[in-house]
């Protein structure tokens, strides 16, 4: 590193004491500009406070020399605009009546297809449904009676094999009887 020349020793000083000069300057400066934007700022909103209070005042007189005249005005205004929606909504009934009587037909006939349809579709599942309960019934019902059929018929048929077996029996037996008397 190079000596330094008392030189420019002096002239760091210099530039040192101006900068700490300056710096001083500066915060003076800034202290005061703050303090007059605080001062601004309380001017400006008092000015504001007393130019609202001022138009409040103004548009009170003004509302109260211009509330009968203004009022009368609005009253015939709304009487006309009253009249005119009177004979527009005349005019959109008569629209509709129009419209409704050019399309009832078609609109009837419409809603007639569609609730034929619907009602022939629960037509429909109502007869399944039926069908099928009707079915389950049927089997329930006959199928316990074929069942107290079954047991009779095989009661009378074991019956009926006992007499049978005895008719034989007796006839072979009278068989055997005719033979021997026959024969005696």
């Amino acid at each position: 590193m190079a000596p330094i020349s008392p030189e420019d020793e002096h002239q760091a000083r210099e530039l040192l004491q101006s900068l700490s000069q300056l710096k001083e300057k500066a915060e003076l400066l800034s202290e005061h500009v703050e303090n007059r934007k605080a001062a601004l700022e309380e001017e400006i909103e008092e000015s504001l406070h007393e130019a609202i209070a001022n138009a409040r005042d103004s548009l009170e007189r003004v509302y109260e020399n211009i509330e009968p005249k203004l009022e009368n005005t609005i009253r015939e205004k709304l009487d006309e605009i009253k009249k005119q929606m009177d004979i527009w909504k005349a005019d959109a009934r008569r629209i509709v009546q129009q419209e409704i009587d050019s399309k009832s037909d078609d609109m009837g006939q419409i809603l007639l297809d569609g609730l034929e349809a619907r009602i022939q579709e629960r037509t429909e599942n109502f007869t399944r449904h039926m069908q099928t309960q009707l079915e389950e019934q049927v089997e329930e019902v006959t199928g316990s009676r074929v069942r107290a059929l079954k047991e009779e018929l095989g009661r009378a048929i074991e019956t009926g094999r006992g007499l049978t077996l005895t008719a034989l029996g007796i006839a072979v037996l009278a068989l055997v009887v005719a033979v021997v008397a026959m024969f005696i």
